[in-house]
């Protein structure tokens, strides 16, 4: 990052501050709007409509306001007709993330809550910035393989390939509103496959039992008993090892807080599926929103060296 005295040459809005670089001895300002000119090179072209209408300001404000439609709108031909052809215009995106913060239900017993301190502002250091302390294992997040395993992977070295997958939801919400111990079980992926066939090889396959609705609801997600033990929907251990070694599955996840049922007595879940050298999701957000099968998954899972986990940004195209 640059340092404060960097970062406050900046212009944040309309101000008579010095534009960053106007006193390099190698960059000299044109008449023209948003043009430099390096020293000893030509002078340089207007910048195009196009190339003002695709800045990242304005970038960010169509795709965060008006959508992809109007965005396209702006982009080259060339472009747009290459998105069109990988299919990507003709699909929708889904967040499948929750929103992490320092009262996201985490499972205390284990984990201690995020702590954000911002240490840097805006008015005093010409940035904001703040200092975050998390567990690995908090709000959507991945587990990696060396979480459960001490011979298998850490996150930092799970294939990119397999954090793209074909994306399989499993839906056992009818039995987790009566039964908060609910499990995904190996008669519901016989189900599943007799109406959408095979669960093909490489894919990912999540668990959709309704759960994430409960995450603002104060003591509903963790959802402790009076007898102290918490209950929540997870993975059978059974329906695990099938996924693993008759469907050869990249990964598994949950719209709960673990991949094993809450009142478990072990987590033969997590002992399955992470020392075969694959990963887990937990605390999975709006499975409800994307199709049963035909949705790809995109894992954008954290990478710092001899992880055991982190917190993960996860989409569904489809």
């Amino acid at each position: 990052m640059c340092g404060p005295h960097v970062m406050q040459q900046i212009d944040y809005g309309e101000s008579d501050k010095r534009r960053l670089g106007d006193d390099h001895p190698y960059v000299r300002r044109t008449g023209e709007e948003g043009a430099v000119q390096v020293a000893g090179e030509p002078e340089p072209k207007k910048r195009s409509m196009i190339g003002q209408a695709v800045s990242r300001r304005n970038l960010f404000r169509l795709s965060g306001v008006t959508g992809v439609a109007a965005a396209v709108s702006v982009l080259p031909t060339g472009v747009v007709a290459h998105a069109d052809a990988q299919g990507l215009l003709r699909r929708k995106v889904k967040d499948l993330t929750h929103t992490l913060s320092a009262d996201f239900p985490i499972f205390y017993p284990l984990s201690p809550p995020p702590v954000y301190e911002q240490r840097r502002f805006l008015e005093t250091d010409g940035f904001n910035a703040y200092v975050m302390t998390l567990d690995e294992h908090s709000g959507t997040h991945i587990d990696a393989p060396a979480h459960f395993s001490n011979e298998s992977g850490f996150l930092d070295e799970i294939p990119v390939q397999s954090l793209v997958a074909p994306l399989v939801v499993i839906r056992i919400g009818d039995r987790a509103e009566n039964d908060a111990s609910a499990r995904l079980e190996l008669s519901d992926i016989r189900r599943y496959e007799r109406r959408y066939g095979r669960i093909p090889k490489g894919a990912f396959v999540a668990m959709d039992s309704g759960w994430s609705k409960r995450v603002d609801i104060p003591g509903a997600y963790l959802n402790q008993g009076p007898d102290g033990v918490f209950r929540w929907p997870g993975i059978d251990p059974e329906a695990t090892a099938f996924l693993v070694e008759e469907r050869s599955i990249v990964g598994a996840g949950v719209d709960s807080t673990s991949l094993d049922a809450g009142g478990s007595d072990n987590p033969d879940t997590h002992q399955i599926l992470l020392p075969a050298g694959l990963y887990g999701i937990e605390n999975l957000n709006n499975l409800g929103s994307v199709p049963a099968s035909g949705a790809t998954i995109v894992v954008g899972a954290s990478k710092h060296r001899g992880g055991f986990g982190g917190p993960a940004r996860v989409f569904a195209f489809h």
